[in-house]
């Protein structure tokens, strides 16, 4: 007699994924209270890379001076009220569901920036690799949430008639 294969939810025959079954990963970045939380936590990094310039932890400047008529403004702690913004968001999430597509602006934008900074020398690829991967895979997240919400939302509407 042969042995029947384990196919309790969420997994194939001995627990392998076989693509029948929703995916794990897709599963976790459908959570939006923790997609808000890795913006939080993401906004809050860049805010302590451009508060320890002289600490070469995060940035090391090689000792050269930032300067010009305007230049304060490409420190400028833009991640506050961000992070807040997303923490704020956090409490209820299917209410502010919106803030998922200001975050995938935002996580764009600090892509873009990014390669610009790599296209022009200011950074070599090994100085953007993590942040560029980190705002890649959340605004992946952010994605995935600002969709997710327009499901439901239709469904809702669909059972309401």
């Amino acid at each position: 007699m042969s042995e029947m294969p384990d196919t309790r939810e969420g997994q194939g025959a001995r627990g392998v994924y076989t693509g029948a079954e929703p995916n794990p990963i897709l599963t976790f970045l459908q959570r939006p209270r923790i997609v808000l939380l890795m913006l939080a936590a993401w906004s809050l990094v860049g805010v302590v890379t451009e508060a320890l310039t002289a600490n070469s932890v995060f940035l090391d400047n090689h000792n050269i001076e930032m300067d010009g008529a305007i230049g304060g403004f490409a420190l400028g702690w833009e991640g506050i009220p961000l992070a807040v913004l997303y923490f704020y968001c956090f409490r209820n999430p299917e209410r502010y569901g919106r803030v998922f597509w200001l975050a995938m602006i935002h996580m764009v934008a600090l892509a873009a920036s990014q390669l610009f900074h790599l296209g022009t020398g200011d950074f070599s690829f090994e100085s953007i690799i993590v942040p560029l991967a980190g705002s890649l895979a959340l605004g992946a997240a952010a994605f995935v949430n600002v969709f997710r919400g327009r499901d439901e939302e239709e469904v809702a509407a669909r059972q309401a008639k």
